[in-house]
């Protein structure tokens, strides 16, 4: 039981530490263009939603654990 409760910490802290090193992952929605491509007009674009057009989105955990604001 000791042994699961440290393997457990340790994923937390490598997780944490993955998350102050790699805060953004490429958004799933724009595929990490931040581009939306139309669908009638396959030439046109706007900014993905999601991201903003950035092509980044904030990883789970990270408003949570590093940010904090």
């Amino acid at each position: 039981m000791s042994i699961f409760i440290i393997l457990i910490i340790i994923f937390i802290i490598g997780y944490y530490l993955s998350l102050r090193a790699h805060p953004y992952a490429k958004c799933r929605l724009c595929n990490g263009s931040g581009r939306h491509w139309g669908s009638v007009y396959t030439y046109a674009h706007r900014r993905c939603r999601k991201c903003g057009g950035n092509g980044r989105k904030e990883r789970l955990g990270y408003r949570l654990f590093v940010n904090r604001s």
